[in-house]
């Protein structure tokens, strides 16, 4: 089956969502702990990348089956992305938001089913999945978000603009406003943002620096390879162009993921351990505390304590530095002190544990925001936690 131009762009920008979205949902799902948002983030991620997949495989293939799988995976997107508004938010929906996305879901689900044909028939039925998805991302732009951590909201931020993108770049998946559709790319500015973790571009003007460079990285190696055989039409050229940054995009969050793919952020954070002042506690707290991932640190002793078992607590590290609310569920020899530590990070919408000091007892409390990394995170942590413990040694006092 020969393809044409529109529908060869169309695959391959679709193949490359499908490699990133999937990419994250792969090291999601192969985490031996997953938090709740992890979890939510795997069936996000999971579904996306499946949708983008299939409707890559419509294209490829010509068969209309894939047709009526990719509108439903389409129709369940704006619900998963409401479940990972909500927890993210530690909020419930307004109960018309729900009634109006989870509605949608159930008939749009009902007559992909019922309409079995093509790609294009059955997908015009899913024009509510951009209107639904700029409902959630109302939701996470004028929701109440006092009550969360710094890194929380870097996060929610970063999330909501690629939601934006997303919704906006859905609209050319009907033919509005480019012949190819390009929702893949928003969808691969999500991916970024969940391998990216507090470590994603904290607002608009450091968002558009990282995108500058990959549509400008994209120019050129467009502008090459169209210098190597000229194109005959315009739409040529912008199908090279569209295609190439997809592939650059994709790339960037496979680099994300990889072990280390972090490296000016860690310099960051080792440059303010560097620098923070040692003379007490208190004071290399502030210094150490002012990039992620230990953004917004709360340091819990003395009176903070009075409700808890000074002996039991820090039993739950079990020799640890640091302790995930995620590792503190379920049957365990050490049930109480568990149960302990898990209420004081519950009391502090806290997601990590840092034993700092036993004598007194000194527990550091982060709230991370969703993120598909957390080893890098967690290592930084631990560092954190040796130096401080050594502070607390040399000067005797918090």
């Amino acid at each position: 089956m020969e393809l044409s131009l529109t529908d060869t762009t169309r695959m391959l920008v679709d193949g490359f969502g499908a490699i990133g979205a999937l990419a994250v949902a792969l090291v999601l799902w192969r985490r031996a702990r997953r938090s709740t948002v992890q979890n939510v983030l795997l069936l996000v991620f999971g579904l996306s990348g499946l949708f983008y997949a299939f409707r890559a495989l419509v294209r490829a293939t010509g068969f209309e089956v894939f047709g009526a799988l990719t509108l439903v995976l389409a129709c369940a997107l704006p619900l998963s992305a409401l479940l990972l508004a909500e927890i993210l938010l530690r909020r419930h929906a307004p109960l018309w938001i729900k009634i109006t996305i989870g509605g949608g879901t159930l008939l749009g689900i009902f007559a992909a089913l019922l309409a079995g044909s093509g790609i294009d028939k059955a997908f015009s039925l899913a024009i509510y999945v951009p209107c639904a998805l700029l409902l959630v991302l109302g939701l996470i732009v004028f929701r109440r978000r006092d009550s969360l951590s710094p890194m929380e909201n870097t996060t929610l931020n970063s999330y909501g603009r690629a939601l934006l993108a997303t919704g906006l770049l859905a609209v050319t998946d009907f033919g509005i406003g480019s012949p190819f559709g390009l929702s893949a790319l928003g969808m691969l500015g999500l991916a970024y943002a969940a391998a990216a973790g507090a470590n994603a571009p904290k607002g608009w003007l450091d968002t558009i620096k990282e995108l500058s460079l990959a549509f400008a990285t994209a120019l050129i190696l467009s502008g090459a390879l169209l210098w190597l055989h000229r194109p005959d039409t315009w739409l040529d050229a912008a199908s090279v162009l569209v295609v190439t940054l997809a592939a650059l995009l994709a790339l960037s969050v496979l680099l994300r993921l990889r072990s280390g793919g972090n490296d000016q952020q860690r310099r960051l954070f080792d440059q303010a351990l560097a620098n923070a002042r040692t003379d007490t506690l208190p004071h290399f707290i502030n210094d150490a505390s002012r990039v992620t991932p230990l953004e917004g640190l709360i340091l819990i002793q003395g009176d903070d304590l009075k409700d808890y078992d000074p002996a039991l607590l820090p039993q739950a590290f079990e020799g640890r530095a640091v302790m995930h609310l995620s590792s503190l569920w379920g049957a365990h020899e050490r049930a109480d002190a568990r149960e302990q530590l898990r209420d004081l990070l519950l009391r502090h919408n806290s997601t990590h544990a840092i034993l700092i000091g036993d004598q007194p007892l000194q527990i550091g409390l982060v709230a991370l925001g969703g993120s598909a990394m957390l080893d890098e995170d967690e290592r930084a942590m631990a560092l954190f936690q040796k130096m401080a413990a050594l502070i607390v040694q040399n000067t005797g006092a918090a």
